[in-house]
């Protein structure tokens, strides 16, 4: 037998915080996977976060999205296994360690040690901040912490490294001489798609120079010198070709004071002289230069036969810029690398790892040991003592930026490994047509245009701390590419004792009379977060038929960014390896701003900390506010305290009152809750619709992954419980209706069930506070509620109420519109409507307005305030009778008294004398509404004697 107690008056954080301890002690999340079945599962992959640092609004923002999805298939009887990850591996963690040991550079590291580093790396990675579990306890996500893989355990490497071997055998990857971004503080290649995921970019200065280069071709040009431009004056030293557009008209022109001839374009002629006197002798097309050969700024660096010359190369040249001759330097900069490969151009490979020039071929090299940005100035400073500068100006553009060690990046042509991205284009292009994306326009847009556009992806790094690549070589070029431990300790016959740089560097293969030593590279550590479906779990080495028969994963939730970074390398790695997409669904959330759309920055104040939230506010109201804002639709949004603190006003606050005014008089009138009935009152009814019409919303949405659209019907329909469903119905709750406390019982533990997801922590105290249920602990434990797609007589239900409500709004402002009190009864309202006729529940209007008829109008009034809503004109009689004033009259009096009854803390039940002030008035309303007043108040006597209404308690 069910026994209903009133419960605390604890606070909604103090609720959570025991909530907390409830699962925790009684191992509930580890029961609500247990319990599913090993063959249900639902898949979800989890981008793990970076090992250091603290979660920030974006890791809250993704872990609730990562727990409400979740937790509806566990409810749902899918097994849904959660277990945390750490991202460990990377730079970051060596730059943090470097700083850690006052290591400045990548070369630093090998004097170090390599070994001693590669330690301190382990213990950097260990020191996981235990407060990242108090930030997810409290935003009441669900997951296995305490058993996390990272991605440097050996299992999960080993798969990283089958995953290598699988691509290299497949043609997949090939090693080759290729221009990329270079970060000469980390002496390594740094991908493309990181930059353009962070955005990092920075503007910078550079000087913008204009070189003279004379013509030797014997003929008409011989000497004349041609003005070619360039914002990278460090390159001049490795100038090989200077590149024209061949259709553009070219002049010659001398200029007045040097008697000089130069070479220009002649749409940049009047840029270049800067209103200087000079003569046009002469007007051509740019093809007549081609082939012409012309004495270089510098030779210290040897050269071919086709070097040193004039070329074309579409893309390369334009009139907005310069002289309309741009100087190239192939090997830095991609379109100056494509250019050199067409003309057989050598690879200007001519700074170092660390951004400093190399010595000359000869061992002339002026600028040997030089940074690459510091040589601008000495270059200049050269070219100017040999009357070979022309001009320069300072010039800014947009520069990538490695925020990770505050360096420009360089473009810079290097021995690099790639994926070869061109062979999977077609069939990650298809694969994608297979996934749900959320929001749905980044499948046709972002996301297949970054496969479109996506270049082939370097994953070697010259780093440390990272997976190494499987890749043994001999010294004649032979290579043996390894893809498991087992394998590599029967190539070598030595035990691997640890997959990470320098134990691995330290293994060799003997075979066929060649000695193969590990190439120095190690991997990109986005082929390792593209490894993680299937390198979490140790596959294809253990777990293989549990991959591949729940392959591709269900969902899969990351801010939008991820489109071109880790969603797109888990759809490069899936398509390499098993000719599919790696995700079924996804969802890309936007970015939050703080509260004046700036980033968000303590410096700034413009978000509240998460912490603060947390502790004052809660994990609840949290969640309500993330899930239910365009975040989660891929929308950027701005941090707004009013609208979170309105998630605990507005929603959580009422929801429990509403239990808890259910719980008050099921205790007092020891309710006994049955199987649910159809009740005979007209809110009863419009109640269990409104609550199967939202299970219906949330599940329909949820289930296409739209959460916004999932959340807000639940919000809705506290709104519907708390301010008209229970004050509507508080007289007859109040008195015990059985059909009533059936009902509110009812929606309120099917709404608990219902709400679970979102809600967890507010879910689980009504469940705690309403269920007879021995056979279920805990709401998460419980199946999602059904509901049944709804009746006719159900719809026009809603739409009656709706109509009603609709008129009430409209007669409520009238009556504020006039300075009427609510408790001032009123004679009538009348409506009018457009089509003739308005369905309304008439007693409800009634009662909720305050008059004592309402009638529905045939024909419209003249000249008559009115309030017009949804197709209806409202129309209030505002006259008020004697009788009326005294009535409402009564009603103040009732008000005050129940005032008192609240300062004083009495119960229902607490029996009270109310004494008043002689008056006039009170003598008339006592003697009208007397008993009536004495009724609602449980007075036992009315007694005229104090100077204000005053109550004591029998």
């Amino acid at each position: 037998m069910a026994s209903f107690k009133v419960p605390s008056n604890k606070s909604i954080q103090e609720l959570e915080a025991d909530t907390l301890k409830f699962w925790k002690d009684n191992k509930i999340f580890e029961k609500s996977v247990e319990e599913r079945p090993k063959d249900n599962l639902y898949v979800f992959y989890d981008g793990p976060p970076f090992i250091s640092g603290l979660p920030h609004y974006g890791h809250l923002l993704g872990s609730i999205a990562k727990d409400i999805i979740p937790r509806y298939w566990t409810m749902k009887g899918k097994r849904v296994e959660r277990v945390w990850g750490w991202d460990a591996h990377g730079l970051t963690v060596e730059n943090k360690v470097q700083a850690r040991l006052n290591i400045p550079k990548r070369r630093d590291i090998e004097n170090f040690g390599l070994e001693k580093f590669t330690q301190e790396c382990y213990k950097y990675t260990s020191e996981v901040s235990a407060e990242w579990t108090w930030y997810i306890d409290k935003i009441a996500r669900w997951v296995d912490m305490e058993h996390a893989y990272k991605t440097i355990d050996q299992s999960y490497m080993e798969s990283v490294i089958w995953a290598f071997k699988q691509m290299y055998d497949k043609g997949l990857i090939y090693e080759g001489v290729y221009t990329s971004m270079f970060c000469p503080t980390c002496g390594t290649p740094v991908s493309n798609f990181e930059v353009t995921m962070d955005n990092s970019y920075k503007d910078y200065e550079d000087p913008s120079i204009i070189v003279e280069f004379p013509i030797t071709t014997p003929g008409e040009f011989k000497d004349v010198r041609i003005l070619a431009w360039t914002t990278t004056p460090w390159t001049m030293p490795s100038n090989r070709a200077l590149v024209l557009a061949p259709d553009e008209t070219y002049v010659v022109f001398e200029a007045q004071e040097s008697g000089k001839k130069y070479i220009v374009a002649k749409a940049r002629l009047e840029a270049v002289l800067k209103g200087a006197s000079a003569k046009v002798l002469k007007e051509f097309p740019g093809k007549q230069l081609l082939g012409l050969d012309y004495e270089p700024p510098y030779n210290f660096f040897a050269y071919g036969k086709n070097e040193f010359k004039v070329y074309e190369f579409e893309g390369m040249v334009n009139m907005e810029d310069g002289t309309g001759v741009v100087h190239s330097a192939p090997g830095f900069g991609e379109i100056d690398t494509d250019m050199g490969r067409k003309y057989g151009l050598r690879m200007m490979m001519t700074v170092d790892d660390e951004g400093k020039f190399i010595a000359g071929d000869n061992g002339t090299n002026p600028f040997e040991g030089m940074y690459y940005q510091s040589a601008n100035a000495k270059v200049m400073e050269d070219l100017t003592s040999r009357s070979r500068l022309f001009d320069h100006t300072p010039y800014t553009h947009r520069m990538p930026y490695h925020d990770r060690c505050n360096t420009i990046l360089m473009y810079r042509a290097q021995s690099s490994w790639f994926v070869d991205i061109k062979k999977l284009k077609q069939a990650m292009i298809e694969n994608n047509r297979n996934i749900s994306w959320v929001p749905d326009y980044l499948k046709e847009g972002r996301f297949k245009i970054g496969i479109d556009q996506a270049p082939d992806w370097c994953i070697s790094r010259n780093r440390f701390w990272a997976t190494p690549m499987p890749v043994w070589q001999a010294p004649e070029g032979d290579r043996i590419v390894v893809g498991s431990i087992a394998e590599l300790e029967k190539l070598s016959g030595k035990k691997v004792k640890d997959l990470h740089r320098p134990y691995i560097d330290e293994i060799t293969i003997d075979q066929n009379g060649k000695v193969y030593t590990r190439v120095p590279e190690v991997l990109d550590s986005w082929f390792e977060a593209g490894s993680m479906p299937y390198a979490q779990i140790h596959y294809p080495f253990e777990n293989q038929e549990k991959f591949e028969k729940n392959f591709p994963g269900d969902y899969i939730v990351e801010y939008i960014a991820q489109t071109r970074a880790w969603f797109f390398f888990m759809h490069v790695m899936s398509t390499a390896l098993f000719a599919k997409h790696s995700f079924k669904n996804v969802v890309t959330t936007g970015v939050m701003a703080g509260s004046d759309g700036r980033k968000m920055s303590k410096t700034y104040g413009n978000y509240t900390d998460p912490k603060e939230v947390l502790e004052k506010i809660g994990g609840d109201a949290l969640r309500l506010y993330l899930m239910n804002s365009p975040l989660m639709i891929g929308e950027n949004a701005n941090f707004d305290d009013e609208e979170l603190k309105s998630k605990l006003r507005n929603v959580l606050n009422p929801l429990w009152n509403s239990a808890k005014f259910f719980l008050i008089y099921a205790a007092q009138h020891n309710f006994q809750p049955s199987a649910y009935q159809a009740s005979s009152d007209v809110l009863d009814n419009w109640i269990v619709a409104r609550l199967n019409e939202t299970i219906e919303k949330f599940v329909v949405n949820i289930e296409k992954y739209v959460v916004p659209s999932a959340v807000a019907p639940l919000e809705a329909f506290v709104d519907d419980l708390s301010r008209w469903y229970v004050r509507r119905s508080r007289e007859r709750i109040a008195n015990g209706d059985n059909q009533a406390l059936a009902t509110l019982h009812y929606v309120l533990l099917q709404f608990s069930k219902a709400a679970a997801p979102l809600v967890p922590f507010m879910a689980e105290n009504l469940f705690q506070a309403l269920h007879d249920d021995s056979s279920n602990e805990s709401v998460h434990l419980c199946n999602y509620p059904e509901y049944t797609t709804l009746s006719d007589a159900d719809r026009a239900l809603l739409q009656k109420m709706q109509l009603t409500r609709d008129v009430v709004s409209a007669a409520l402002s009238l009556r504020t519109t006039q300075g009427i009190k609510i408790r001032q009864p009123l004679v009538k309202l009348s409506v009018f409507a457009q089509e003739g006729k308005a369905d309304l529940i008439h007693q409800l209007v009634m009662d909720e307005v305050n008059v004592k008829t309402v009638e529905i109008l045939q024909t419209e009034p003249e000249s008559v305030d009115f309030v017009e809503q949804n197709g209806l004109k409202v129309y209030l009689d505002t006259t008020i009778t004697e009788d009326l004033r005294l009535e409402g009259l009564a009603r103040e009096f009732i008000r005050a008294v129940q005032d008192k009854r609240k300062e004083l803390g009495l119960s229902v039940a607490d029996e009270i004398i109310v004494s008043y002030p002689d008056t006039e008035d009170n003598k008339k309303l006592i003697e009208t509404f007397g008993n009536e007043i004495k009724a609602k108040v449980a007075a036992v006597s009315l007694e005229i004697g104090s100077e204000t209404i005053a109550v004591r308690k029998v």
